[in-house]
């Protein structure tokens, strides 16, 4: 089993706990909610918050007023942790860890027991069986033999003694010929030279095409249309690579191209409605986080995280857009002086 990232609390009032870090994220501060209760004085009621991501431990900063220090050093947004480092929260220190998940809490699975041997099928042995004799006679293919060559004599013997009188000639004095491949018309015109011969379509083209296969699905409106010549197979595999890089929301277009070429991607659509949450719970956050930088007169950081809201979640007509859009308006207008005015 491979180590999992642990948060050991070191100093303080929960001295001796651990915590399992996880995607999901480990909040920190005095609120009843936070999965990491740090009840002493100097605290915000959302302190902190670390998180796993990419494979990645991170700890941000939640807006807090005594902030978060790693190493003794402050962090101003956020930073990423390795093991044996260590993050301040008021008078707590926590450490991070690696730690195998225990096995004690596992039931003892039983012994397996082994199948009652089967009983052996008696053998049969069937007797040797008589070799059968031919049915077979020769003498009806003889007298079948007999009757036609009797036939074919008498049909030569009527021909020979009734010969034909005259026989039939064309204009060149030979019998008449035929054409199987061009019919005259009625009027006497030449007949039109055949065509080339049009292939019929396979039974998969027939059905294909009955099914609309031919024609490619409507992209997603907000969807750009899929690359010319690329396949759902290689849109897939460039929307993994987005995700891998953190790179969601390119990675959320490349997975909904797919679904263009091939709607019955699961794994594409799977991965949109996964992108789609993600997303905008990541904008919920940053649009939360900047209100907090500016309710603490930090303007710049709250515009950089107003911005990064437009890029998430570029349609305007999204509220989570509209909000970031407004306050941005108000950031880079009038407030900011009257921000400035009352910063101590």
């Amino acid at each position: 089993m491979e180590p999992v990232p642990v948060l050991v609390a070191v100093s303080g009032a929960l001295a001796g706990r651990s915590y399992v870090i996880t995607e999901a994220g480990l909040r920190m501060g005095r609120d009843a909610e936070n999965e990491i209760v740090v009840d002493e004085a100097g605290t915000s009621r959302q302190h902190a918050r670390v998180i796993l991501h990419n494979g990645a431990i991170w700890v941000q900063d939640a807006g807090s007023r005594n902030g978060v220090f790693v190493n003794g050093e402050r962090v101003p947004d956020h930073r990423q942790l390795k093991p044996g480092d260590r993050v301040q929260v008021s008078q707590s220190v926590f450490e991070v860890q690696l730690s195998l998940p225990s096995m004690a809490s596992l039931p003892p699975q039983p012994a397996p027991v082994p199948p009652p041997p089967r009983p052996l099928a008696p053998v049969h042995i069937d007797p040797p069986e008589e070799p059968r004799k031919s049915g077979w006679k020769l003498w009806p293919f003889a007298v079948a033999l007999l009757l036609t060559a009797g036939c074919i004599g008498c049909i030569g013997m009527i021909g020979w003694l009734h010969p034909t009188d005259e026989p039939a000639t064309g204009a060149s004095g030979q019998g008449p010929s035929y054409s199987l491949t061009a019919v005259i018309p009625a009027d006497g015109s030449a007949p039109a030279a055949p065509g080339p011969a049009t292939p019929a379509p396979s039974v998969a083209d027939a059905l294909a095409i009955a099914a609309g296969a031919d024609q490619p699905s409507p992209a997603a409106p907000g969807v750009p249309a899929p690359p010319p010549g690329s396949t759902a197979a290689e849109l897939t595999e460039r929307g993994h690579a987005l995700y891998e890089t953190g790179r969601i929301n390119e990675a959320r277009v490349a997975y909904q191209q797919a679904l263009v070429l091939d709607p019955n991607c699961q794994i594409c659509t799977v991965r949109v409605e996964r992108l789609q949450a993600e997303i905008a719970e990541k904008a919920q956050a940053q649009l939360d986080a900047g209100l907090r930088y500016w309710d603490s007169m930090q303007v710049q950081q709250a515009i950089a995280a107003w911005e990064t809201v437009l890029l998430l979640v570029p349609d305007p007509a999204d509220p989570i857009n509209q909000r970031a859009s407004e306050s941005l308006a108000r950031a880079r207008g009038g407030s900011v002086g009257g921000a400035a005015a009352h910063t101590p």
